[in-house]
């Protein structure tokens, strides 16, 4: 991810509030897009990067956002895709929201720069993107209500459970998914919402010729097979995951997951690693894959040398490779007529 510089020169990392080397005041001008510092005013800051008058994001109260816009008292562009939250009179709650703002922010933020849906066209008016966070709860009758997390039309649910490390790491190893993470959930997520905003509406024939035809498939009696028998034995060579061997939809959402990573890693390669990685929509996939898998196997020996899990495959199969490339091609601002 993109880094910025506060006003004493000092580097600004995605979620810094405050500069450790000035103590000023720093976060996301939403005007200029600059992770940058502020200097205070008598009612408002100026962002010292395009000095617009400036001012702290609602949210900023329950420090779940460091984003500043023009207007007091208003949502940022960020918190504004956020329909539900979870209820405040709860401390762990408010902190589970704020890892989930975080994530999501993140997310948004990279679909912004890259070019992706919802910032493409005029889908945000079309198939808009929304986000509930909603907690699991007992009905007036005793009976639980578990919050499931998916997409539904533009909408995408995310139990707050999923912020709780403990909950999450327990279900990523019951489930065998290794990279259930909430940044890898919003991905997955918004995977689904890319399908039914952009994809299957603009490469229909590529998209069935690589994913297969949604339609053809129930998607309840693919479920069922997939949690009772599991994914074939050899389905590395044809899918990025398991879990995208269940679904045609799950197998495009769980690519797009893989192409956002690879696109986050490559982006944070060039910022920080001093690498000269093409990332524009034209740049050829495989040349970007196989710079990013590079950067994947020494980072992986890090891990390992931690004991910690590899940070992707350290290598894709040419069928994966193909689906990575047609996600990477939609980038290349074609419009619906």
């Amino acid at each position: 991810m993109k880094t910025g510089s506060c006003r004493c020169g000092n580097r600004i990392f995605f979620n810094n509030t405050l500069c450790l080397s000035c103590r000023a005041t720093v976060g996301r001008c939403v005007p200029c897009g600059a992770l940058t510092s502020f200097t205070a005013r008598n009612d408002s800051s100026a962002c010292d990067a395009c000095g617009t008058a400036a001012f702290p994001c609602r949210n900023q109260r329950y420090r779940v956002c460091h984003s500043f816009i023009t207007a007091p008292n208003e949502l940022c562009r960020w918190c504004k895709f956020t329909k539900v939250i979870p209820s405040l009179n709860r401390p762990n709650s408010v902190a589970r929201w704020a890892a989930m703002e975080s994530a999501k922010r993140r997310l948004l933020v990279q679909l912004d720069q890259l070019g992706l849906p919802p910032f493409i066209d005029k889908l945000i008016e079309t198939h808009p993107l929304a986000f509930e966070f909603r907690e699991d709860s007992v009905d007036m009758n005793g009976q639980q209500q578990k919050v499931t997390t998916g997409h539904e039309s533009g909408l995408v649910t995310i139990n707050l459970a999923e912020a709780d490390s403990v909950h999450r790491e327990r279900l990523r190893v019951q489930l065998g998914e290794p990279q259930r993470t909430l940044i890898g959930h919003m991905r997955h997520e918004v995977g689904h919402y890319i399908d039914w905003a952009w994809a299957s509406r603009i490469a229909r024939d590529e998209y069935q010729r690589l994913f297969g035809e949604p339609n053809s498939v129930d998607y309840g009696q693919a479920m069922c097979r997939h949690y009772e028998q599991g994914p074939p034995a050899d389905w590395s060579t044809r899918h990025v995951s398991a879990y995208a061997t269940m679904h045609p939809w799950e197998d495009f959402a769980e690519t797009v997951n893989v192409y956002l990573d690879i696109m986050a890693i490559a982006t944070t390669a060039n910022e920080i690693g001093g690498r000269s990685l093409d990332l524009s929509p034209t740049a050829d996939p495989s040349q970007l894959v196989a710079g990013v898998l590079e950067i994947v196997v020494e980072v992986s020996e890090y891990n390992f040398d931690l004991g910690l899990a590899p940070l992707l495959p350290e290598k894709l199969h040419t069928a994966v490779l193909e689906k990575l490339a047609y996600v990477h091609c939609l980038r290349r601002n074609i419009t619906i007529d």
